[in-house]
């Protein structure tokens, strides 16, 4: 919910819907209608807001079909050639990750404007129910992911990682599944770490919202949906810099304890994924 909300033009479901929907050129071409929808679900915009977004959305869209897809496209290519190595260096796939993560900044900044724009307008009743769904959603990820014994919370982060990487590897092997085990027992506080970081987060997403009549609000809001975490924290960026690394450590092991069925599992659904998106690559629109 908090990427949705840190992008309004929901720019960042490109990654969600292209990790969940094995047609990703279906899931990209109907993003016209997606994003506002998804808006939407959180905002309850008005047929003035909504006629506003529209044409806002469409060129976030072409800016992004030109100008992101190619280095999408390059960065699957590269993630293919990482894939071929029997045991790719942790080092090398943190940088990779990196990467992804400033994709995901720059679709955040090219954004910016729009979001800011469609915050500083809302009414207070728009701004009652967004803060009343942010409520409801803490509750219950605070019920789902922290509430339960710590070594449940181990079990079911070890189970919903084995279920994302079944897609791409199948059914995982007794040294992997060993591996994945002890990522999440190694990643103990981590459910503890993130509900934490969205707090603040949202504390500082409300202060800004909360003062949208004020002169500096598009500045003070932009710094806000800029800083994926809140205002940064030592101890915080630690915590995060660990989870990566360590995110990166497990992928080099399972890759190097992989057999030649799931690298292939892997590599046809990169080279899938790679084939959807360069199909959408379009020509700059600007």
């Amino acid at each position: 919910m908090l990427g949705h909300l840190k992008s309004a033009v929901l720019l960042l479901c490109v990654g969600v819907f292209i990790a969940a929907c094995n047609q990703t050129s279906l899931a990209y071409r109907n993003l016209d209608w997606i994003i506002p929808w998804r808006v939407n679900q959180y905002l309850d915009l008005d047929s003035q807001q909504k006629a506003w977004l529209k044409p806002q959305v469409q060129a976030h869209l072409g800016w992004h079909c030109s100008t992101e897809l190619p280095r999408y496209v390059a960065w699957l290519q590269r993630a293919q050639e990482l894939l071929q190595q029997p045991h790719p260096d942790a080092g090398l796939l943190e940088a990779h990750m990196l990467e992804a993560e400033q994709a995901f900044h720059a679709v955040v900044q090219q954004t910016n404007t729009t979001t800011v724009a469609l915050l500083g307008g809302l009414r207070a009743e728009q701004v009652e129910r967004l803060y009343a769904r942010m409520d409801k959603d803490n509750l219950e990820d605070q019920k789902e992911f922290l509430e339960p014994p710590v070594a449940t919370q181990i079990k079911e982060r070890a189970e919903r990682l084995e279920k994302r990487l079944r897609p791409w590897f199948g059914s995982l092997n007794d040294a992997q599944r060993k591996r994945v085990g002890e990522w999440a027992s190694e990643r103990r506080e981590q459910n503890h770490q993130w509900l934490e970081n969205r707090a603040r987060w949202q504390a500082e997403f409300r202060a800004a919202l909360d003062a949208r009549g004020e002169v500096d609000f598009p500045e003070r809001m932009s710094r806000v949906l800029e800083s994926r975490r809140g205002t940064p924290d030592d101890e915080a960026e630690q915590a995060y810099r660990e989870s990566r690394q360590a995110m990166a450590g497990l992928l080099s092991d399972l890759l190097a304890t992989a057999d030649d069925k799931q690298r292939m599992q892997a590599s046809e659904r990169l080279a899938s994924l790679q084939t959807d998106l360069a199909g959408q690559i379009c020509s700059d629109q600007a």
